[in-house]
This record gives C-alpha cells, sequence and structure tokens, in this order.
C-alpha cells in the first residue's frame, strides 16, 4: 500500500489573527479528487522550553493554570524564541525570566539539546525546541507576562517519571523531554 499523498493547496485566507496565532482556512484538493476547507493554525513564533536540575538533582516544573484545557498542569518554563535569536539562548532567557534560575555553566555538558516537537500537527506548524540545563541556581528575580500566574516547585527525578508514567503530567513538551532525557541515558 502506498503512503498517503500530499494535498493541494488551491487557496488560504486569513479568518482571525493576533500576536499570538492566526487561523487560516485552507480551501485545499484532496488525493480523490475532492475539495475540503481545511482549518489551521499558524502560531506567532518557535516554542523553546527547558527542563533544568538543580545540584542535587531535583527538576525544576511549574505550575501553571492554562484555560484552554481549563486546569492547573505541570509544565517546564518556556515560550516563545524573539525573531532571529538563537533557540538555545531564547530557551535559557524564558527559564531565567519565568524562574529566577540560570545554570551556573553555559557549554555542552551542561546544556544540551533534546529535539523538537510539534505541537500537534493537526493544527499548524507550531513546534517547540527543548534543551535540558544541569547545575541551575537562582540568580534573579522572576518578570514574568502580566497574565503569568505560576509557581515553582523542585521534584525529585523519580517523582517526574511516574508523574509522567501515571498520566498526572499530560503536557506534551514535558513527557517529551523525559522521554529524550531516558533515550539519550541522561536520566536516571
Amino acid at each position: 500500500m502506498a503512503d498517503p499523498q500530499p494535498w493541494q493547496t488551491v487557496d488560504t485566507r486569513t479568518a482571525f489573527s493576533n500576536r499570538w496565532t492566526r487561523v487560516l482556512l485552507d480551501d485545499v484538493v484532496l488525493p480523490d479528487g475532492r475539495r475540503y476547507e481545511y482549518t489551521r493554525l499558524e502560531p506567532g513564533g518557535i516554542g523553546v522550553a527547558v527542563i533544568g536540575f538543580n545540584a542535587q538533582g531535583e527538576v525544576l516544573l511549574e505550575r501553571e493554570y492554562r484555560h484552554g484545557v481549563g486546569q492547573v498542569i505541570w509544565q517546564l518554563p518556556g515560550g516563545w524564541a524573539a525573531r532571529d535569536e538563537e533557540l538555545q539562548t531564547a530557551g535559557l532567557r524564558e527559564l531565567l525570566e519565568e524562574t529566577g534560575y540560570a545554570p551556573q555553566v553555559i557549554d555542552a555538558e551542561h546544556v544540551r539539546y533534546l529535539g523538537v516537537v510539534w505541537d500537534n500537527p493537526g493544527f499548524g506548524p507550531a513546534q517547540s525546541h527543548v534543551y535540558a540545563a544541569w547545575g541551575l541556581t537562582e540568580v534573579q528575580a522572576t518578570r514574568r507576562d502580566p497574565a503569568e500566574f505560576v509557581t515553582l516547585h523542585w521534584q525529585p527525578v523519580r517523582w517526574l517519571r511516574e508523574a509522567v508514567r501515571s498520566g498526572e503530567i499530560q503536557d506534551r513538551v514535558v513527557v517529551a523531554a523525559v522521554a529524550l532525557l531516558l533515550l539519550n541515558g541522561w536520566l536516571e
């Protein structure tokens, strides 16, 4: 059986736009020749996140209410890279702004690129690039956006693994970070 074929886009129009996203409506031709209107989201930037560890090996996590799912969830510090900003720099900037923490040393041993995940490829091209940082220390007060009400939590790695396994943590970036750390042998 052959792989599915790409759809052909005939026309695209913007249904809504703000600084966070654009809602696009694509008029497409499906592989069988039928026409279809497909809704997709175009992100306002490239996502970055950092899973960080202190000297005791604990992981730094955030708790934040996420209105899209109507729940307070566990997540990693992160956000969007500024235009033309190097992704690792953006991740470490977001970590510092949201938590006040930074790695004591920034080199290939203490800050590692884990990989990239599609946020939801059915909706659009949004991606999150995930980094890990070891040796976090508090270096400044937090500087959060006005709509960010976040608490910080240091958790043991065994707790993190169990929270992902049990489904207590469902955030795709946290789950991906744990999987990528385990696959690389960088998580106990």
